[in-house]
């Protein structure tokens, strides 16, 4: 499953899906209690993953040739999702 193209393109698209998920509710009152703590966790699991895994996604990027601005990008954007399909060869940029 890690070689497979098409999972990690589905992984990449429940990024932007969480993204959605929490842009939704910076501008709209999530009314369940359980859906909030839910929201919270996100936005605190991506404050802090997403900077660690700069460390390692910087060094893939350069060695592909991607531009620091557009690895830092890409790995806000999707994480782990993104960098390590790279790493792998099972996506090319």
């Amino acid at each position: 499953m890690m070689k497979n193209q098409v999972f990690w393109k589905i992984m990449m698209a429940g990024s932007l899906a969480g993204w959605c998920f929490a842009l939704y509710g910076l501008f709209f009152p999530i009314g369940s209690h359980a859906l909030r703590i839910v929201w919270w966790c996100v936005l605190l699991g991506w404050s802090i993953g997403h900077p660690l895994e700069l460390a390692q996604s910087l060094p893939i990027g350069a060695a592909r040739g991607l531009s620091p601005r557009e690895t830092v990008a890409k790995t806000l954007a999707f994480g782990v999702t993104w960098w390590l399909p790279l790493k792998l060869g099972v996506i090319r940029q």
